[in-house]
């Protein structure tokens, strides 16, 4: 059969808003930077997003739009600056754009919206990790990556301090995606998409958007399958603990409920972003990093993920849901003093890390992770328990999805290590470039020759679940939804295999330690 062949006519397409001109790259019709909402500083600030400005004549959409505003990512100096990286791309309030990646304008495809990782404080869309060319290309998917506001522009909730105009300032951020999702389902059919199945993806702070916009009201229709990689580890404040939060960030501004919002929209970005980042929520990994995130408020948001899902929130939406087995050894790579070799902690210091995760059980947990890895420093042990708090988070939301939906829900455990990254082992976020088919990005994945073989295998297994709800690849077990009697697991390594239940006595040790809105109060963040 004969590839159809794109023309220059092709690479333009015509939005609701104007039209847009993209590049052909490895036979892939590209489109950058597409606005999906208006320009959100000024009167704009904090409100929910606007449509775009149309515009006339043909808008190039070759390049990045700008990144939301965050504090600037740490450069990894073994790594050049890849000229369309989010390195190279301005930070900007005006950054509601969205990416395409389309193998033929012409078809009717199933449509993959990427969600960026890095909690809800930092990160980008335009990652070399999340180009799409490879995944719409190999998939026969259209690709979508999204921008969105960050941080206190995107998630400080204003409405009991100013009124009704700020309705929803505390899900701006979730009020984007919204939007970006109603220009999916508006715009996509032009660029050879189906708006009739759509799959909404992300990982980290990116899972936790999918597992926010799975009880939104607002969102309900927009999508019709989602993956959560990693994410539910996260705590959505209570209107209450956000507007604890918001009288924090106007003092720390030197204003006050009295003073009126007039000077919050006349303050430079700059301003407000120390603002962030002196209340210790710059997007790291302390408890400070969560002060800005979606905000149960009764209006966008009306409870957390595990009892909205108990309840039926998108109970026909297919869900494939996991974890990476060594998730918290990222930290080594992300900290480079750490690289020299773990610290020694006492058993003080251990109970005091382990403690915020897990309320008042970090005594019973340490002792029983000892008693499950005895040959463990207390630094590894650290790094283990935290691990298991992903997984714990995503085995509880699978089972509030099951016990509330119709729609299978379908779990893995990515276990795959890399022996030249051996003692980071399956680290957060690994399990991204083989999805994407960006393995090229990580030098020491690319190394490994049995990395292309997995990268077929995970690509293909996402996009059978975007096209059919049924996650599948060709030379793999077949892959039997998770039921709590059961708890069937993909695990995904470099032989694929179903097990039941595994790492069993470590799901057990937790049975009652709270991992939902009651374990990590959000008065102690904003204390």
């Amino acid at each position: 059969m004969t590839e159809p062949v794109m023309t220059d006519q092709d690479l333009i397409i015509a939005t609701q808003a104007g039209l847009v001109q993209g590049v052909r790259e490895h036979g892939v019709a590209t489109f950058r930077g597409i606005p999906y909402g208006a320009d959100t500083s000024g009167a704009n600030r904090f409100r929910p997003p606007k449509p775009p400005r149309p515009w006339t004549g043909v808008r190039a959409a070759t390049r990045y739009g700008a990144t939301a505003v965050q504090v600037r990512p740490r450069v990894d100096p073994q790594r050049p600056p890849d000229p369309l990286s989010e390195l190279a791309i301005a930070v900007a309030e005006d950054c509601l754009v969205l990416n395409v990646w389309s193998p033929d304008p012409r078809g009717n495809k199933p449509v993959m919206v990427w969600l960026h990782g890095g909690g809800f404080a930092v990160g980008s869309a335009s990652s070399p990790l999340y180009a799409g060319t490879q995944l719409a290309a190999r998939g026969d998917v259209v690709v979508v990556s999204v921008n969105h506001r960050l941080g206190l522009l995107g998630f400080l909730q204003l409405e009991d301090c100013y009124g009704e105009g700020y309705a929803g300032s505390g899900n701006a951020g979730m009020l984007d995606l919204v939007a970006a999702l109603e220009w999916v389902r508006d715009n996509i059919e032009r660029f050879g998409g189906d708006p009739s199945c759509v799959t909404i993806f992300g990982e980290s702070g990116g899972g936790g958007k999918v597992s926010a916009l799975l009880t939104m009201p607002a969102a309900r229709g927009l999508f019709h399958r989602a993956v959560i990689q990693s994410g539910p580890p996260f705590q959505f404040p209570s209107r209450e603990a956000a507007n604890a939060v918001t009288v924090k960030v106007l003092a720390k501004l030197g204003l006050s409920e009295r003073d009126g919002p007039a000077r919050l929209h006349e303050l430079p970005f700059e301003a407000l972003l120390e603002a962030q980042v002196a209340l210790g929520a710059g997007g790291g990994p302390s408890p400070g990093g969560m002060s800005f995130a979606p905000t149960i408020d009764g209006r966008v948001l009306f409870d957390w993920p595990e009892p909205a899902l108990r309840a039926g929130a998108s109970a026909e939406v297919p869900l494939l849901i996991g974890t990476n087995l060594d998730e918290a050894r990222f930290m080594m790579m992300m900290h480079p003093h750490l690289r020299k070799g773990p610290p020694e902690l006492s058993a003080a210091e251990l109970l005091e890390r382990v403690t915020p995760g897990c309320d008042r059980n970090a005594d019973r947990l340490i002792t029983s992770y000892g008693a499950f890895y005895p040959k463990l420093s207390r630094f590894d042990l650290l790094l283990k328990i935290e691990s298991e708090q992903f997984r714990i988070r995503s085995i509880r939301l699978a089972e509030q999805k099951v016990a509330g939906g119709s729609a299978p829900v379908f779990m893995y455990l990515f276990s795959f290590v890399t022996p030249r990254l051996a003692k980071y082992g399956a680290y957060h976020g690994m399990e991204i470039p083989f999805v994407f088919d960006t393995v090229s990005t990580v030098p020491h994945l690319a190394a490994d020759p049995e990395a292309a073989a997995l990268v077929s295998r995970m690509l293909q297994t996402w996009v059978q679940f975007a096209r059919t709800g049924r996650p599948a690849a060709e030379g793999t077990p077949s892959w039997v939804p998770y039921k709590e009697n059961e708890r069937a697991t993909m695990i995904i390594d470099r032989r694929w295999m179903i097990e039941h239940d595994p790492f069993r006595d470590e799901r057990a040790a937790w049975k009652d330690v709270p991992t939902g809105p009651t374990s990590r109060p959000w008065s102690r963040v904003v204390a």
